[in-house]
């Protein structure tokens, strides 16, 4: 009996595993950041993550498919003019990458507009709780990059708006952060499979049901164990993140 509960476990740790490692990789029309995102997604496929790549209309116009091909070397790539459907980009993937986030989408996205192919993947992968992580360069008016190239005469409210959007994306749970910083987040949002098997040494888990993980919480499961067990649908703030990281507290989602 023991060994067929084993295998059991087994056997859904291995597919947990293989689904962790199949991104869905969305390029949207932002230039900024681009050349930094490319190593860090090259650094993931050579850990044998499996990708899938989705390039907006903006994206095919301004860094265009070959370019993508080239840099990656990757043969799933899907133009946003070709799809006909949107479940078969997200399923069976555990986690969404968007390395050149443009201003336009991450406001729609803020707003909840689904106009484009990009907003409505987005709505419907934040409805099934799955990851996404989104790198801020080519939206965050603060970038140096744009500094450089003389936008540096925002007006002040306007830019808090901008900032209040970018905001309210991490508020969905959506994950910014610097392009040249893709793979150390990835990596440390990773939920830590191996967890949950049961063995002697096993964490002290201490369970929360709750709809948004704040920093509060982290501390909380501080005083109770080092691991927190929160449900799939659970949204996790990038403080909570911090904090957990901080505290040494590992943050089980299934």
């Amino acid at each position: 009996m023991n060994e067929a509960l084993n295998w059991i476990i087994e056997e859904v740790i291995r597919r947990l595993e293989a689904r962790r490692k199949k991104a869905l990789v969305i390029f949207t029309g932002a230039a900024i950041g681009f050349q930094e995102a490319v190593p860090q997604l090259k650094a993931l496929l050579a850990e044998g993550w499996d990708f899938k790549i989705l390039l907006s209309n903006s994206a095919e116009y301004v860094l265009t498919l070959q370019l993508v091909k080239e840099q990656l070397g990757v043969k799933e790539i899907y133009l946003e003019r070709e799809v006909k459907g949107l479940k078969p980009l997200y399923q069976d993937i555990g986690q969404v990458i968007i390395p050149t986030l443009t201003l336009n989408t991450a406001i729609k996205i803020a707003l909840g507009i689904a106009d484009t192919l990009t907003t409505n993947v987005v709505a419907h992968v934040l409805m099934e709780g799955i990851p996404i992580i989104a790198a801020k360069d080519g939206c965050d008016l603060k970038n140096p990059t744009r500094l450089q190239l003389g936008m540096n005469k925002t007006p002040t409210p306007y830019l808090m708006r901008m900032e209040q959007y970018l905001s309210t994306l991490e508020s969905y749970g959506i994950r910014l952060v610097e392009a040249s910083h893709l793979y150390s987040n990835i990596k440390d949002g990773q939920i830590a499979i191996s967890s949950v098997r049961q063995s002697q040494g096993e964490p002290k888990t201490y369970t929360l049901n709750k709809k948004v993980l704040s920093r509060a919480d982290i501390v909380e499961a501080k005083n109770r164990g080092n691991a927190l067990h929160v449900p799939a649908t659970t949204i996790i703030t990038s403080l909570a993140r911090d904090t957990a990281k901080e505290f040494g507290i590992r943050i089980i989602q299934e």
